[in-house]
């Protein structure tokens, strides 16, 4: 873009300015020029010269025919020396210069900021998902655990009511079998008297008769005829669980988030807080949930006791704060009573 033939010097401000200094960013006139150059902090500088120059494609104002050395706040425009005192004499303005050191200096560290933070919830994405990751497979191994637990405390009742089966069938089985043994040694002594009698009938002599008949009487009086005893039966009967019930032996899913605290973060419900690292955070020693500072001693408790708390599916009591194994000593004492009064199904025999 070619500018007017005649730009002011910047130093003497009368002569025109036909060499531009590449590390002053400014004009100077011959005159200022060579005194410019005999300066010893300037006279390695480098001078672009000629009546035309636009020096960079700088701009220059339109109205004055002068560069833009200032920047006029309240106007939001650059303006020139001369345009200071004509129209902006009482505005606030800055230097150009210093104005675009300012604004670079702002814009590097915003945006340095922004790089950061994005950098850290890029990072804390990736981090959270694989604790999530983990918190995902330890349920699915409590899960199982659980159900394998479960299923052991029922093969152990189904075992033991197949067992109370067997065991009372071969006793009355047993009490059975002498009975009709003792029925068949009867029988047997009576069916001889029966052929004794058949035989007597042949008798013709009445006195002789009379005699047989009297010892077949007494020999039919010594065979016992026992009461019949009560025939033994047994029963099952189910009961069917309602499915709150199987809940409550099962257990229950709790989804929550972790919200990293703003300055001025917001309540929200079913939210667990995470601080940063080393600021009285309180971890689950089961789950490895993280907990903020701001949770109270009784509700951190709460939540790890609840790990451990168990429903016993035979008295239906909550069995607090006990190992796996303490917890299947308590259901065995249930079994090993073995007196029908299970709440699941049960056998009755008569």
């Amino acid at each position: 873009m070619a500018q007017a033939a005649f730009k002011t010097c910047d130093i003497c401000v009368s002569s025109p300015g036909h060499n531009y200094c590449k590390q002053c960013d400014q004009l100077f006139c011959d005159g200022c020029k060579i005194s410019h150059l005999r300066t010893k902090m300037s006279k390695e500088h480098t001078f672009l010269s000629g009546p035309n120059i636009n020096p960079e494609g700088k701009k220059y104002c339109n109205e004055h025919d002068e560069n833009f050395i200032y920047y006029c706040i309240e106007c939001d425009t650059p303006i020139c020396k001369i345009c200071v005192i004509e129209n902006h004499k009482k505005h606030d303005f800055s230097e150009i210069k210093t104005l675009t050191e300012i604004y670079k200096t702002e814009v590097e560290k915003e945006i340095n900021m922004k790089l950061n933070k994005l950098k850290t919830n890029i990072m804390a994405i990736d981090q959270g998902t694989k604790a999530y990751q983990c918190d995902v497979n330890a349920v699915i191994h409590s899960i199982r655990e659980e159900g394998i637990l479960l299923k052991k405390l029922i093969d152990t009742k189904v075992e033991d009511l197949l067992k109370s089966v067997k065991e009372k069938y071969a006793t009355k089985l047993q009490s059975l079998q002498s009975i009709g043994n003792e029925f068949k040694t009867a029988f047997d002594k009576a069916e001889e008297q029966h052929k004794i009698y058949q035989d007597t009938t042949q008798i013709t002599e009445t006195s002789k008769l009379l005699l047989k008949l009297k010892q077949i009487k007494l020999q039919i009086a010594d065979v016992e005829v026992k009461q019949l005893p009560g025939m033994p039966s047994v029963n099952y009967f189910k009961n069917r669980a309602p499915a709150s019930e199987i809940e409550k032996l099962v257990g229950d899913l709790r989804f929550g988030e972790n919200v990293k605290r703003e300055e001025t973060p917001e309540q929200q419900d079913n939210v667990r807080v995470v601080d940063a690292p080393g600021q009285g955070m309180k971890i689950c020693p089961v789950c490895s949930s993280t907990f903020s500072a701001d949770v109270n001693d009784t509700d951190f408790e709460e939540h790890v006791i609840g790990h451990v708390r168990r429903i016993c599916p035979l008295c239906y009591n909550i069995v607090e704060n006990c190992t796996d194994e303490e917890f299947q000593r308590h259901v065995n004492q249930h079994l090993e009573q073995n007196n029908g009064n299970a709440p699941r199904g049960h056998i009755e025999f008569d």
